[in-house]
């Protein structure tokens, strides 16, 4: 004898159980929606920070060779970077292009930052005298100078060229990107200097790339920025509805969510430091 489907145990049980999967997946989804977002996320930034030692490498190389100048290190770092930019077509036009993409990146202030470590700025001070021309840390014969120690640093330690890169690297995937920029900026709360740019102060301790922020959030400052190379200054500017952030021609936006990520190179100098750090 059959029990009406109403009445049959068995058929109400796996009734039940189907809710309860149901249940329990929508509960589980948005956890594991973010596990795998946050997965794609991270291998991206693993990717740019493997990119970047590299480059900083190659910018710290250039920099021993051209007198620790900050242009000839922005243009290598930038070289080193073209790789992030790149897309699958892999032809000339994707590589120019890409090449455009990291030259206006690295020369971002907003974005980018190099910062020479050693030699120091007293170390400079005290060897230059040194050198026959006296505005330049001597770099001949090192092993048969004294070692003595001026400025913190002998002669030799002071053409050892040690640079620091933050770079503000974008957060692209969906969702997962304002997390991660939320949690990441969260941590150093109403301290984060959203206004200013990487070369107009400096770094507390413990709030390294503070200036990662969404462009957007430094309108203010980009308008005083551009007030007085605009026809109508300030003014002008603030009328308009938005400052666009995509440069057309390479659809590249400079703004977006970032968050910094650093690396350090350290060669010897091939050419004498000309320029106090």
């Amino acid at each position: 004898m059959k029990l009406p489907r109403k009445n049959n145990p068995a058929l109400r049980g796996r009734q039940q159980r189907r809710g309860q999967a149901l249940v329990e997946f929508i509960i589980i989804y948005p956890t594991l929606l973010l596990l795998v977002l946050g997965a794609f996320q991270f291998a991206l930034i693993y990717q740019a920070k493997s990119t970047l030692n590299y480059a900083t490498f190659m910018a710290a190389r250039q920099g021993a060779l051209k007198n620790a100048k900050t242009n000839p290190m922005k243009d290598a770092l930038a070289a080193g970077m073209t790789p992030l930019f790149m897309t699958q077509k892999d032809d000339y036009l994707d590589l120019v292009k890409a090449r455009a993409i990291a030259a206006i990146e690295t020369f971002n202030p907003l974005n980018t930052q190099i910062r020479v470590l050693n030699p120091t700025a007293d170390a400079y001070n005290a060897h230059k005298g040194d050198s026959e021309s006296g505005t330049e840390i001597p770099n001949d014969n090192l092993m048969y100078r004294p070692t003595t120690a001026k400025g913190g640093m002998s002669v030799q330690d002071a053409n050892l060229l040690t640079i620091e890169v933050t770079y503000c690297t974008r957060l692209i995937v969906p969702i997962v990107n304002r997390v991660i920029y939320s949690l990441y900026f969260g941590f150093v709360g109403e301290k984060v200097l959203a206004s200013e740019y990487f070369s107009e102060a400096a770094t507390p301790a413990g709030l390294a790339g503070q200036r990662c922020a969404d462009i957007n959030d430094q309108i203010d400052s980009l308008t005083s920025q551009l007030a007085s190379y605009v026809p109508g200054g300030a003014g002008f500017l603030s009328s308009l509805p938005s400052i666009p952030t995509t440069i057309p021609g390479i659809d590249w936006n400079v703004g977006g969510y970032r968050i910094p990520i650093t690396s350090k190179a350290t060669v010897r100098m091939q050419s004498p430091v000309t320029q106090s750090p």
